[in-house]
């Protein structure tokens, strides 16, 4: 049993994602439960999960596509059998609010983005050197499957993160800080109709969350670093990249 939670205040979102999830999981034993009135991210899952009774629970965006529907599920699945909490992107080394700041060579995972500048999708990459990637500390909240053995023990901290951000990470750093086997997957070819804002209010939830770990928080030494990318302009040549 898969249940499926996201949170959205757009109608056309919600009923897109809905039917994307729908068509993904059409040959599996499904709910999917929308929450409409989330007061933040952490406090609407909570919710979801109380209400959900899955044996794998999906945390999303409104806003992401996968694009290789088709193998999309047995791949997950397959990743499921080693790791209890499964992402798209993160690290293997997390030293603040966002999982991305080590950078190289601690970050794993692809993902395309609405671009509308220089194309109209780009595509970030970080190392990829499996399918599944595991010994991972922190993943990103586009997507997270979550086996139910994790949230019997785990859930997200809606009080000190009671706004839309770095709930992600500190849910998924809190399992991988429990013993729980947390991984990246790279061949799920996702499709993120935003980015990341790291305007002043996350920077506040990254203080809390910097504040909360900051004993199991990694350290490395400063330096200039940029991800690849590549800009596109069709789902398809997206899907190639991500393939690769």
């Amino acid at each position: 049993m898969i249940s499926v939670i996201f949170c959205s205040i757009d109608n056309s979102k919600a009923k897109s994602i809905e039917r994307h999830y729908k068509e993904l999981l059409k040959d599996q034993k499904y709910e999917i439960i929308s929450i409409r009135d989330a007061r933040s991210l952490a406090e609407a899952f909570n919710r979801g999960i109380d209400r959900a009774s899955g044996d794998i629970l999906i945390f999303s965006h409104d806003d992401i596509e996968f694009l290789n529907p088709k193998v999309w599920f047995s791949r997950l699945a397959g990743h499921l059998d080693h790791a209890d909490v499964v992402g798209v992107a993160g690290t293997k080394r997390l030293v603040g609010g966002a999982w991305a700041q080590a950078g190289p060579p601690y970050n794993f995972g692809k993902v395309a983005e609405n671009d509308g500048q220089k194309a109209k999708y780009h595509v970030l990459m970080f190392s990829t050197p499996a399918p599944l990637v595991m010994g991972i500390q922190a993943v990103d909240g586009c997507f997270m499957a979550v086996r139910r053995s994790v949230i019997q023990e785990l859930r997200f901290d809606e009080r000190t993160f009671d706004g839309f951000h770095c709930y992600d990470i500190d849910f998924t750093f809190s399992a991988y800080s429990m013993g729980f086997k947390v991984a990246v997957a790279t061949d799920l070819a996702i499709l993120h109709a935003s980015s990341g804002r790291f305007d002043p209010n996350w920077q506040n939830y990254a203080n809390l969350l910097t504040a909360k770990h900051k004993r199991k928080l990694g350290i490395v030494p400063k330096r200039t670093w940029q991800a690849a990318m590549v800009w596109v302009n069709t789902k398809q040549e997206v899907l190639e990249i991500l393939e690769s």
